[in-house]
């Protein structure tokens, strides 16, 4: 793996964790644990390799493509880590997914300045 990959992966890790970390304890951080990081990095684990594997094919490898997978497949992965916190099972996940898409959004925004 070169290392545009291994980059690719640690931004896309962050993206996922972030958001799944701050949308699972509904956005109070003082109440984020141990435990809570483990369940978010778990996320941002599973939504890295997705989205460097997803990146090997040509259409997904744009910086839209990418920005969508980022957020379906933290949606998804965080759908099966753990139970929603909140609304219908599949809220918390897609309200994650939404956010780890925003937040890949900006950075492609701020890398592209």
């Amino acid at each position: 793996m070169d290392k545009t990959k291994i980059k690719l992966f640690g931004e896309k890790f962050g993206e996922a964790f972030t958001a799944c970390g701050v949308v699972m304890v509904q956005g109070d951080l003082s109440v984020l644990s141990l435990k809570h990081a483990m369940i978010a990095a778990e996320t941002g684990l599973a939504a890295g390799i997705a989205v460097v594997v997803g990146s090997y094919w040509e259409r997904i490898n744009t910086k839209w493509g990418l920005i969508w997978l980022t957020g379906v497949a933290t949606a998804s992965v965080d759908i099966m880590v753990h139970p929603t916190h909140f609304g219908p099972e599949w809220a918390e996940a897609a309200v994650t997914g939404a956010g780890a898409g925003l937040l890949a959004w900006g950075v492609s925004r701020i890398r592209n300045v």
